[in-house]
């Protein structure tokens, strides 16, 4: 009793080892900028020695410290704050155990912030004023097999007990740490080395080594086949850039899975589990679920259409659609891991039916369950055969583990430990991306198009308004009245400036000087849709009409059609072909489109087309553009010779040759593999800038 008194005599006393609260941070990674959670891990070791014991105020019980936020929980952290016999006890043990080398301001943090287990409900008296009012030391000591008796003075515990509690908590910190340094290194790496890549090219005399490396860098994997895919619908090999960079990424998801790991077992008592091998288990599950969680905000990134690395790299939007799905797998091996790693320990361990009924296993499962639907709802055939159903079946599931993660970690950590920072970025990747797409919406603003039937199956959309589309861009067209049940639908589409189609009288044949090759002389291009129907500014949409959303625009031949829409965006690198000595547009069918915005920016262009004659009125909707070019071949009917078109460029003897081509995926693939031939049998003579734009993602 006159201990009590005591104290609230020295609370009303300003006193030196009183600091008062402490502002603790909860987010970060683990050993990352200073961000810990047992700091000093001697107190640590006291509080955790000290927690499992009922109090005379509390029935409650925490073995691991920390409270939650139930009624229960809070009540127990209101009974910590002002029970004399549980500070006290804590108190003389972090007398006897933090006396070297910890700073009394870092005791008192400690205390303020922890000692409770909520840091929301500060304790009553500070560490100095506890420690002052013990006069005398205790001599009751209490094992940890006594948690039945409650802690009713100030107590003792077995210098062994804090031994194996505190060394509990560093090999766990260290392990986290870790996971924390392997994490962010994945993330950056993953992030970092297309920009590190790009800007190689930038540093001196690295030009040309990049020109003769190049040709060895374009060619598929396996075979041509790359933007065509693979038989049954495999889906599309990586071209041998993108494989490196994908062995990259499963070299460290490997290398980091199996190599660091340091266990307190058989040297000293891993307080949390029996064994060696139950602790060694607990590692992989840790480690295996970090791992996973730091490549979501990179899978979430090169997914989306405002994906910054458009616009600091040179590579495609295809390529990083292509990587998303492999860093996707990587993800999803990690998580199976993960899964199988828990099961496996909790089973060992003995815990497996209690655990699996808790909400924080529930949600994990949840979570595990909606990335493999992810992954498998993510293959070729269904993405080609009912695009709409995977996008919402994507987009729903993706939801889905992203709720189910920050649930699974919230509910067993109360943000603890850090590991919903990744979930942080990730949340933040898709919520900047989907603000920037309704920004660049509002931007365009409400526009009213017209669409025109140029073909049994082809429309022309005329947009005005909307200006400043430069080559390789596309834009991303939403037609809300066509499906007013699915308003969000929306499609890429290659844009071309609409006055490059805008025809005049000077326009009747094509110039003498130009090069045709089964070219379809209207005698009056004009004559194909009325000069009236179009307008000369804003932007043209060519749309092949399919079983989806665009087979709507059918009847539509008149203004007004309600469009929005979102863009443009990059989606091949330009700079490197604009700087060529010569380009080559190649194309095919209404591939066309993607090529267009290139006549005009280059002085020494040429076009190599080719049209089945079934969509010869295509040919027929483009003529102002195309009669205008000095040098172009174009077939109907009839498929182009890849290899003897680059050849005879070649030829020629141009040093520099740009190649853009945009069409079927065989055409594509073709070109690819004629371009590395090429390149590698005219290694210092010839160099090649290729860019696909195939819309094959």
């Amino acid at each position: 009793m006159m201990k009590l008194l005591f104290l609230g005599a020295i609370g009303l006393v300003p006193s030196a080892a009183a600091t008062g609260p402490v502002p603790v941070s909860k987010s970060g990674l683990a050993g990352i900028n200073g961000f810990t959670f047992y700091d000093p891990y001697c107190g640590h070791g006291c509080f955790r020695s000290f927690s499992p014991f009922e109090l005379s105020c509390s029935s409650t019980t925490s073995p691991g410290g920390h409270t939650t936020d139930s009624e229960a929980a809070h009540n127990l952290a209101e009974c910590r704050a002002s029970n004399y016999p549980y500070l006290s006890s804590i108190a003389w043990c972090v007398h006897l155990y933090c006396s070297r080398g910890v700073l009394n301001s870092t005791i008192e943090r400690f205390w303020e912030t922890e000692i409770t287990g909520d840091v929301n409900v500060l304790p009553k008296w500070s560490y100095g004023e506890v420690f002052a009012s013990i006069t005398k030391p205790p001599t009751l000591v209490k094992l940890p097999t006594d948690t039945s008796l409650a802690l009713n003075t100030t107590t003792l515990t077995t210098e062994e007990n804090w031994k194996v509690t505190t060394g509990t908590l560093i090999y766990f910190f260290r392990e986290t740490a870790l996971e924390s340094y392997f994490g962010l290194s994945i993330l950056l790496t993953t992030f970092g080395l297309p920009i590190i890549l790009t800007w190689f090219g930038h540093f001196p005399f690295m030009g040309g080594v990049l020109r003769l490396i190049k040709p060895w860098l374009y060619p598929s994997i396996f075979k041509t086949f790359h933007d065509r895919p693979l038989p049954f619908y495999l889906g599309n090999p990586p071209t041998v850039g993108q494989g490196i960079y994908i062995l990259v990424l499963i070299v460290l998801n490997v290398v980091f899975l199996a190599t660091g790991y340091r266990t307190s077992w058989p040297r000293q008592e891993f307080q949390w589990y029996t064994n060696r091998y139950q602790e060694l288990l607990a590692y992989f599950m840790w480690r295996t679920g970090v791992l996973a969680f730091c490549q979501m905000p990179i899978l979430f990134l090169f997914s989306s259409r405002n994906n910054i690395l458009l616009w600091l790299t040179n590579w495609s939007h295809s390529t990083y659609m292509l990587l998303h799905r492999w860093i996707a797998r990587l993800f999803l091996f990690q998580t199976l891991l993960h899964s199988i790693f828990a099961l496996v320990l909790y089973t060992n361990t003995g815990s497996y039916a209690a655990s699996s009924v808790t909400a924080w296993w529930i949600w994990g499962i949840v979570a595990t369950i909606s990335g493999v639907i992810l992954v498998l709802t993510s293959v070729l055939i269904l993405r080609q055969k009912a695009y709409e159903l995977f996008l919402i079946t994507h987009i729903v599931m993706a939801t889905i583990c992203v709720v189910g993660c920050w649930y699974h970690v919230f509910i067993m950590y109360e943000n603890t430990f850090g590991y919903e920072t990744w979930l942080y970025a990730t949340i933040a990747v898709w919520f900047s991306d989907r603000l920037f797409r309704v920004g660049r919406i509002l931007k365009a603003g409400i526009r009213r198009s017209r669409i025109t039937q140029i073909g049994p199956t082809i429309v022309r959309v005329d947009i005005p308004g909307i200006y400043g589309v430069e080559p390789g861009c596309c834009v991303y067209a939403y037609f809300p009245s066509l499906s007013p049940f699915r308003p969000w639908e929306n499609h890429p589409f290659s844009v071309v400036p609409t006055a490059m189609l805008t025809q005049s009288d000077d326009y009747a044949r094509p110039k003498s000087n130009g090069v045709e090759k089964g070219y379809p002389v209207p005698a009056n291009p004009g004559s194909t849709s009325s000069r009236a129907t179009f307008t000369n500014s804003g932007l043209t949409l060519f749309i092949r009409k399919s079983a989806g959303l665009t087979r709507f625009l059918d009847g539509h031949n008149r203004p007004g059609l309600l469009t929005l829409i979102e863009g443009p965006y990059p989606t091949i690198p330009t700079k490197g072909v604009l700087r060529s000595d010569r380009l080559l547009l190649i194309g095919g069918g209404i591939g066309i489109t993607g090529l267009l915005p290139f006549l005009s920016h280059h002085p020494n262009v040429k076009l190599f087309y080719s049209v089945k004659a079934a969509d010869e009125s295509l040919l027929h909707s483009i003529f102002a553009a195309l009669n205008g070019m000095r040098e172009k071949e174009i077939n109907v009917d009839q498929r182009l010779d890849i290899h003897a078109l680059l050849q005879g460029e070649v030829n020629l003897k141009w040093f520099r040759i740009g190649v853009v081509v945009c069409g079927p995926v065989g055409m594509c693939d073709d070109v690819r593999a004629t371009v590395s031939q090429l390149g590698k049998e005219n290694a210092g003579q010839c160099t090649f800038e290729l860019e696909v734009d195939s819309f094959s993602w």
